[in-house]
């Protein structure tokens, strides 16, 4: 049932359950010493009467002045009566017949105020205590004269006590709401970004990636509305580049074809042309020098024409990676286009012992190379090219470096070369890293994982 419940809403149930729990506490102790209080102020003045009216006795051991009726003819033993400031006991005097003879009751100092609540009285649980009068025989020269009854009379004690400690609850009482809204407050203010980075969430979810959330106070939360922040940049901007680096690959493919019908008009076209005509002359020739010659014509176009498909399946396709593999396939690329590039000096340190990699691998390492090559020829100015192609426990390496003029990586490329590169890499689960600043050449790295090592990278 917790898991179901907000984290807010648990912060403050534990805290109200904590206050409340103290709150508890601090009342049963109050309680405690109240009728610890109550109990110790009726034994004291129970003590105290006890120890007047022996007195009282001892006095009339040896003064018979009691004897004396008062002013209303009757003869008072003890004065009663007169304990007006006896308030937490009831002393009544029974004769010898059991009738009551003195008693302070109607004397007694009488109380103002409101009574106690019920509650309150049953939480002290003092009736089983109180309710047990204490009993005196009175002897006078050895004959029995009566009895005293003294009666625990805790109501002034308790009203006292009610007094001081209702308003004493009040006050607490406040002070524990005051506490509870402001921790209610407190948590909902350090929870309200909480609300907000998931709104935010939200939106990223939605594909809303311009999402940005403010600033926050808390230092913690201020972190994570800062990578919040980057992390939407990032994927706002990946996406702007997937868009571009799919209309990209629509206008190349596009090229491609246009190309591609374009050779095949004009020079498979023309060569066809050619063919028909000299084939048409070679029928109608009617020497047999006419249809040689016409022949050798068709013959030579013919070849002509299988060097033009090579090279446009070439284009399509480099045909050398499934003849040759991948060492020699590079090697070949490098050679034709150090053949075009003569004042480049080119290092050339690739593996000849490179395996059998996956065909979208070996493909992808070709293209990349074939791409960073063109590159150079065309806006590096290099003098000097260093290509290392290896292979070792970590998978596939390359690695492009030239002296050219380079170019700040922090500025977005306005083409698609390095962007289709990137693209290309991360789509094979490979890593791409370009360090490149102005005058100072530019580096490219690719690294490919191997099977084993992308799953222990990973785990």
């Amino acid at each position: 049932m917790m898991k179901s419940l907000s984290l807010q809403f648990k912060l403050n149930l534990i805290i109200t359950l904590l206050l409340l729990g103290l709150l508890l506490t601090w009342a049963v102790s109050v309680i405690k010493n109240a009728r610890e209080d109550v109990l110790a102020e009726v034994d004291s003045s129970t003590n105290l009467v006890m120890h007047l009216l022996d007195a009282e006795i001892a006095h009339y051991m040896t003064d018979f002045g009691w004897l004396n009726p008062n002013e209303k003819g009757q003869t008072n033993l003890f004065r009663l009566d007169e304990l007006t400031n006896i308030r937490h006991l009831k002393v009544d005097f029974f004769d010898m017949r059991g009738h009551l003879r003195e008693s302070n009751r109607s004397s007694r100092m009488a109380h103002a105020g409101e009574d106690p609540p019920t509650w309150f009285v049953r939480l002290l649980d003092i009736s089983s205590v109180l309710n047990e009068p204490k009993r005196k025989n009175i002897i006078l020269n050895g004959r029995f004269i009566g009895e005293l009854v003294i009666t625990p009379d805790p109501s002034f004690e308790l009203r006292e006590i009610w007094d001081d400690t209702s308003g004493l609850l009040a006050i607490v009482g406040l002070f524990g709401l005051s506490v509870l809204l402001f921790v209610y407050w407190t948590v909902r203010a350090t929870f309200k970004p909480v609300k907000q980075i998931i709104h935010g969430l939200n939106q990223i979810e939605r594909g809303e990636y311009q999402s940005r959330l403010p600033g926050f106070e808390q230092i913690e939360l201020s972190e994570i509305s800062d990578k919040f922040n980057s992390m939407a940049s990032t994927l706002e901007q990946s996406i702007r580049n997937n868009h571009r680096l799919t209309q990209q690959i629509i206008h190349l493919q596009e090229e491609e074809r246009k190309k591609l019908a374009r050779d095949l008009h004009d020079e498979i076209g023309q060569y066809l042309t050619a063919v028909h005509v000299d084939a048409s002359a070679l029928v109608a020739a009617k020497k047999l020098s006419v249809a040689r010659e016409s022949a050798q014509a068709i013959a030579q176009i013919t070849r002509q024409m299988m060097v033009t498909i090579q090279d446009i399946l070439a284009r399509l396709r480099p045909r050398v990676l499934d003849e040759l593999g991948l060492s020699l396939a590079l090697a070949e690329l490098i050679h034709h286009w150090h053949d075009r590039n003569r004042g480049i000096m080119v290092v050339n340190a690739i593996s000849n012992h490179l395996s059998q990699h996956d065909e979208a691998v070996s493909v992808t390492i070709y293209r990349i190379l074939q791409e960073c090559l063109t590159n150079i020829s065309k806006h590096a100015a290099a003098t000097r090219v260093t290509i290392e192609v290896t292979e070792g426990e970590q998978g596939l390496y390359l690695m492009v470096e030239d002296d050219g003029r380079g170019f700040d990586t922090s500025v977005q490329s306005r083409g698609y070369g390095l962007a289709g590169m990137q693209e290309r890499v991360e789509g094979l689960m490979g890593s791409m890293n370009i360090t490149s600043a102005a005058g100072q050449g530019t580096r490219i790295e690719v690294r490919f994982h191997t099977t084993e090592a992308f799953q222990k990278a990973v785990t």
